[in-house]
Formats: C-alpha cells, sequence, structure tokens
C-alpha cells in the first residue's frame, strides 16, 4: 500500500482550508476514510486520499452551486421578478465584474463567498431606498441598477 503523494496532501490542504476546517474536524474525516486505523493524513493510502479529496471536491461543488442559488435568488427580489432576463442576467453580471473581476458562472470558491455577501448589502440597500421612498415621500417604490 503505498502513501498518499506530496500532491495530493497540498490539494487535500487546500481543499481543508477552504471549507475553513479544523484540526478536530480534520481528524475525524481522515479516521472516516481510514476506518479508524489513522487520525493523521500523513500515513494515509493514495486509494484513501483519492477517495477523501472526491468527496471534498463533492461537497465543494454542491457549496458552489448554492451559493450560484443564493446570489440568484437575491438578484430576483433586486430586480423584483420571478425569472431573470437578459438584462437582468447582464446587470448581475456587471455588478460582479465590477467587484469581482468576473461574472457569476466564472467567480471561484473564495470570492463566490464574498460575492453572496456583496449582493445581500446591494439587496438591503435597494430595501431600505424603498423603505425610505414609501415612508417618507409617500410615493411609489422604484428599483434602481
Amino acid at each position: 500500500m503505498a502513501l498518499r503523494t506530496t500532491q495530493q496532501s497540498n490539494y487535500f490542504h487546500a481543499l481543508l482550508t477552504q471549507r475553513r476546517m479544523d484540526a478536530a474536524d480534520k481528524r475525524e474525516l481522515v479516521a472516516d476514510y481510514t476506518h479508524g486505523r489513522e487520525t493523521s493524513s500523513a500515513k494515509m493510502t493514495v486509494g484513501e486520499m483519492d477517495a477523501l479529496i472526491k468527496h471534498l471536491e463533492g461537497e465543494r461543488q454542491a457549496s458552489l452551486k448554492k451559493m450560484r442559488a443564493k446570489i440568484i435568488n437575491i438578484a430576483k427580489d433586486i430586480f423584483n421578478v420571478r425569472e431573470m432576463s437578459q438584462a437582468n442576467w447582464d446587470a448581475l453580471n456587471v455588478f460582479l465584474k465590477a467587484k469581482f473581476h468576473a461574472r457569476l458562472d466564472e467567480l471561484p470558491y473564495e470570492p463566490l463567498r464574498n460575492a453572496v455577501t456583496a449582493i445581500e448589502k446591494w439587496r438591503d440597500y435597494e430595501t431600505k431606498k424603498m423603505t425610505d421612498a414609501l415612508l417618507h415621500r409617500g410615493g411609489e417604490p422604484t428599483r434602481s441598477l
């Protein structure tokens, strides 16, 4: 049984860092994938590490999908629509490109996490503007880009 490679180890630790996993969670994860034999990734086999990396990549992809869906739902709130039109997509991507230098479908993990926060702030700003318009001017609320 060959031990995990340096490349696997580096990638594994990069995935853990992205997930902000602490040492105790890492030990538990390693124990799960070695069937309790080890708690340190240093003594994992190539096959065990490969399976663990695939698991973490799957979780990462699910997390990316969830964050993108959250951004889309918040954008729908901002634009006050049920379905995104091309103009809405263009406006969303202009916003993301200005802040993060990439469209929604191009954003990697960490910038995507930050984009969720940024679009939440955008929504909060638009909601405050609309509320102020209703309360202070008695006028119809308008949503702007």
